[in-house]
């Protein structure tokens, strides 16, 4: 089974089998200045499950756009995130084409593992970002959490590793980012690239 089957299959589900912690999301949103104009791209929006979080944050002012490869997934965050300001689409970000320059935040919560080429990935997602803009890896679990749920789960996904902070660092690096925030501890996982 490939990913793209493995999330389609889960989706109708996924949202009560995957808990995620609403401070710790808040905790994660708190650490970045989102104004109400800002324009967000969720990078695996899976069910949507950052969507309200974000919304919340920028209103009707700003935009979200949310990807995501798993069609079903994507069904489920439209009927959950009915806002007029979010946009879905069904893609791959390592093969999309988005305009340059154009977001302040790219979030990637709960889907950075599942990125065949992780440098790949942070070069394409830091040439949509503005001067200024940043790239949040982030989940709710820490790392050794989210890396033996992955290993116990389907194959499709058994292999879908969470690097470490330095290995995520140095693919900042070589993107032209600056890596502003490091959190790796048994609650959660966060590292933030600036451009």
């Amino acid at each position: 089974m490939k990913q793209k089957e493995f999330f389609n299959s889960m989706a109708e589900k996924w949202d009560t089998i995957c808990q995620h912690d609403t401070i710790k999301i808040r905790f994660i949103l708190n650490l970045l200045n989102i104004k109400n104009d800002a324009k967000i791209l969720d990078v695996g929006t899976g069910t949507g499950v950052l969507i309200p979080f974000l919304h919340s944050r920028i209103g009707d002012e700003g935009e979200i756009l949310a990807i995501d490869v798993s069609t079903k997934m994507l069904e489920v965050a439209r009927g959950k995130c009915n806002y007029a300001n979010v946009k879905f689409i069904e893609g791959d970000i390592l093969d999309f084409n988005l305009n340059s320059e154009y977001f302040d935040y790219i979030f990637c919560y709960s889907v950075f593992p599942h990125f065949s080429d992780k440098q790949l990935a942070i070069n394409r997602m830091g040439k949509f970002l503005r001067n200024g803009g940043k790239i949040v890896i982030c989940h709710s679990q820490s790392r050794d959490e989210i890396n033996n749920l992955h290993r116990k789960a389907s194959e499709a996904v058994c292999e879908d590793d969470l690097p470490d902070i330095k290995t995520i660092k140095s693919y900042f690096k070589n993107a032209g980012l600056d890596t502003t925030v490091e959190i790796d501890n048994r609650e959660m996982f966060i590292v933030i690239g600036e451009k």
